[in-house]
């Protein structure tokens, strides 16, 4: 009979790691043989560990966690979660009586760090896993996440303590186990849409600086021919010699505003903060939007406007107006009247029945224009940018979806991609405001609201 292969591998010193792990098995035989759980509270573990792993939706395994306790020793339960805020709010609950979503515990008790009790219920920390609580994506006080309570105290059995301590401990390691992976998916979704908003807004429009450079070294070569065509400097030469230094100096000014533009954009995008936090972060400081981003922007979009025969009545600048003067992030709220125009530049067409084609830009201070608690009117006052384009006026449907993530309208795959719009409310929205298309006769109608004076939070 031959012999078998020899798995050489099987046969290597066990490793540091292998011995580490082997040790930390022994350990945890002895812990639960000083334990002494008796069977029922060894299998409500096991059912626990098996049942967390079959249901994977986060409404099922708050249920599991608040479920065993009940049908398996007949305790009502309530599982508090820490808030990213370090508040203390009630996830789930199985008893009558406690489904109220958020319920104090009894007699002030707070996130506690040890086991506690009050008016007949025990209170256990649910505590993430300290060898990676940093990995989480807000820092709990004494790595402590939760909060289980158990009721009434009077059912429990002499030294019951320990086990609920312990169920306690696994639901805080499966619970810490399941924010990281939450906050991980964020961020990689986040990366993905960055991606796309750098292509969208950085990579083609720094396609242009080849058509820049082009015509400046057409400029210069004939800048160089013409001392050969005279034969002694006169005042013709000098003309011509002064008009292509004046196109030449004109061709560098729109060369270097493209450059910060880019720039400016390069440097929003790929924020530091951005990656780190998993979203976009705003950097907020005082702005005069009409003058100081929206002109600017359409400044770079003129020549391409004026290309394609599109007539632009541009955004009044309202200089002594301080109410146009707003708290923005200037790199994303420039992207979002950059993409604004890319989208009328791309769509604008003549206006239904006769008419040539145009784009517009206006603004206007609205009193308590951006309305609290879902209402739209009544709270706080806003300024509404509106750009207007001619063209076919967009139906109900697409204009309520335009601004969805990846909708485009019509089905001509080459018509933008889905991005832009999306873009534009994802940032003012996190400014605080919104965003919303307005059908008009004449075409459509694009408008974004922020809100004035102080700003909120929103980073």
């Amino acid at each position: 009979m031959k012999p078998g292969p020899r798995h050489d591998c099987a046969q290597d010193p066990p490793s540091a790691g292998a011995r580490a792990v082997a040790r930390r098995i022994r350990d945890k035989a002895g812990d639960y043989e000083r334990y002494a759980f008796d069977e029922a509270r060894s299998g409500a573990l096991n059912i626990f560990f098996d049942l967390v792993q079959e249901f994977d939706a986060e409404e099922d395994f708050l249920h599991v966690c608040t479920l065993v306790p009940r049908e398996l020793f007949g305790l009502d339960c309530a599982l508090y979660l820490v808030t990213r805020d370090l508040d203390l709010r009630c996830a789930r609950a199985s008893g009558p009586g406690t489904l109220a979503p958020r319920r104090a515990l009894a007699d002030g008790v707070r996130v506690p760090d040890r086991p506690a009790r009050g008016a007949g219920h025990l209170y256990f920390p649910i505590r993430a896993n300290a060898d990676h609580v940093q990995q989480l994506p807000f820092d709990p006080p004494g790595g402590v996440i939760g909060c289980l309570e158990l009721f009434p105290a009077e059912r429990l059995a002499e030294g019951d303590s320990l086990f609920w301590e312990k169920y306690a401990n696994r639901i805080g390691f499966q619970m810490h186990n399941r924010i990281v992976q939450d906050a991980n998916r964020r961020q990689l979704r986040f990366i993905r849409n960055l991606a796309k908003d750098i292509g969208h807004n950085v990579i083609v429009p720094n396609m242009y600086f080849k058509l820049f450079f082009n015509r400046l070294k057409r400029t210069i070569d004939q800048l160089g021919e013409v001392p050969g065509r005279h034969a002694a400097p006169s005042s013709e030469s000098r003309r011509e010699i002064l008009a292509l230094h004046q196109a030449l100096h004109d061709q560098y000014d729109e060369i270097s505003r493209h450059y910060e533009q880019t720039s400016l954009y390069l440097e929003t995008l790929l924020r530091q903060s951005h990656f780190e936090k998993g979203r976009y972060v705003l950097e907020r400081r005082p702005c005069h939007v009409p003058s100081q981003i929206i002109a600017p922007q359409l400044h770079q979009f003129l020549p391409r406007f004026r290309e394609r025969g599109i007539a632009v009545a541009p955004c009044p600048e309202l200089a002594d107006d301080p109410a146009m003067t707003l708290s923005v992030d200037v790199g994303l709220i420039a992207q979002v009247f950059s993409n604004l125009f890319s989208n009328a530049l791309k769509y604008t067409t003549p206006p239904p029945g006769d008419g040539s084609r145009a784009v517009a830009c206006s603004a206007r201070a609205v009193p308590g224009g951006l309305g609290r608690r879902g209402r739209r009117t009544g709270g706080r006052d806003a300024v509404e940018f509106r750009v207007f384009s001619t063209g076919e006026p967009l139906g109900e449907q697409d204009g309520a979806r335009v601004f969805e993530a990846g909708y485009r309208v019509g089905d001509n795959l080459a018509d933008g991609t889905g991005h832009g719009l999306f873009f534009v409310r994802q940032i003012v929205e996190l400014h605080g405001g919104r965003t919303w298309h307005e059908a008009v006769p004449e075409g459509n109608v694009f408008h974004v609201l922020l809100p004035a004076g102080e700003p909120g939070d929103g980073a």
